[in-house]
């Protein structure tokens, strides 16, 4: 009884005399905040939307049977970005914005459909409409929207037109290695006019998109997630092209893989470009049904790079999985599926982007 009592009192005279607790608040980094998720979404949505349009372009030229779900990807896209927009700006703009931004996807399909049928009068016609009704329509509504400048936005999209234009010139033409440069120069577009709406919308709007977009550790984060996703398609273009036997297609692609390991490559530790080397030969030689690949792929590169990258394994496995399931959907002629889980893949690299902040 007196052991229990003095316990009591000891406790109870620690409770009077030791020093308050304190709390700490850890902030978020300035990566992780709203209006860095307004900025790498974005981007991300916008450069997609290039990819699908050039794979959808390369379908019509190769008559694929893939063309219909490339097609469709694009109509997910605008979708997403109609999200997007409706944060900032409400449903109502947001489907004004949308509704223009389809005659977009809707004038550069036409001009591929005019191009790959030889029918100059409809091609010449999708350009004409797309540079007098699309490009300054979308940058008045999008600029009156976002308190932008609308010939800043004009100039930018008139500039990701034309290169989208270039491209499907470049791939009916067989002129590869110049429409990789093309579909770089187009995906680079995408990312400046993304970046420039997502600060305006942050500035306009600070209460729903707080932060600093334009803070160094979000500039990381955006372009890890817009090269990460750029190597993904990349990928799936070569493969494909490995896959069909189009060796010229594939050694251009392979090359556009290399230079964008380059771009890259200072943002990882010492040893990252060879471990990604690795992983594109990897990639190209399952294309071409070396059974070995498989290990080295799956194992040895996703161990090696999880390890430099300091990212959890799970997510490296992954998005290797599906990168190859859609290599088997490319081999099997699987094309129901192939655009499908083109755009799992090319997702999957988002995590590891973000982890790799």
């Amino acid at each position: 009884m007196r052991l229990g009592a003095a316990a009591v009192v000891c406790a109870a005279l620690l409770s009077c005399t030791a020093s308050p607790v304190t709390t700490v608040v850890v902030s978020p980094s300035p990566a992780e905040s709203l209006a860095a998720d307004l900025r790498t979404h974005l981007d991300l949505l916008l450069g997609e939307h290039v990819m699908m349009l050039a794979k959808q372009s390369a379908a019509a030229v190769d008559h694929a049977d893939d063309y219909d779900e490339y097609a469709s990807l694009l109509a997910t896209t605008a979708t997403e970005l109609g999200a997007v927009f409706a944060s900032a700006f409400g449903n109502s703009i947001s489907s004004d914005l949308i509704r223009s931004w389809n005659m977009q996807d809707g004038y550069l399909v036409d001009y591929g459909i005019g191009v790959v049928t030889h029918d100059d009068a409809k091609a010449n016609a999708a350009i004409r409409a797309l540079d007098s009704e699309f490009v300054p329509g979308f940058a008045s509504q999008l600029a009156a929207a976002g308190g932008l400048d609308s010939s800043s936005i004009a100039g930018m999209l008139s500039a990701e037109a034309a290169a989208e234009k270039t491209c499907i010139d470049d791939y009916f033409g067989h002129s590869y290695a110049a429409f990789y440069t093309d579909l770089h120069s187009a995906y680079g577009s995408t990312a400046q006019l993304g970046d420039k709406v997502a600060k305006g919308i942050a500035q306009r709007f600070r209460d729903r998109f707080p932060g600093d977009p334009a803070n160094p550790d979000v500039d990381r984060r955006v372009d890890l997630n817009v090269l990460l996703q750029e190597h993904a398609y990349y990928s799936t273009m070569a493969t494909d092209a490995v896959v069909g036997g189009r060796a010229a297609e594939a050694t251009a692609a392979a090359n556009a893989l290399a230079d964008n390991t380059r771009r890259l490559a200072p943002l990882f530790p010492t040893g990252f470009a060879a471990l990604w080397s690795a992983r594109i030969g990897g990639l190209l030689a399952y294309g071409g049904g070396d059974p070995a690949a498989t290990t080295r792929l799956t194992v040895d590169f996703v161990d090696s790079f999880a390890t430099l990258a300091r990212v959890d394994r799970s997510g490296v496995s992954s998005q290797m999985l599906q990168t190859l399931k859609v290599v088997d959907d490319q081999r099997n002629k699987d094309s129901k599926h192939i655009a499908r889980d083109d755009r799992a893949a090319a997702t999957a690299m988002q995590p590891i982007a973000d982890a790799a902040t």
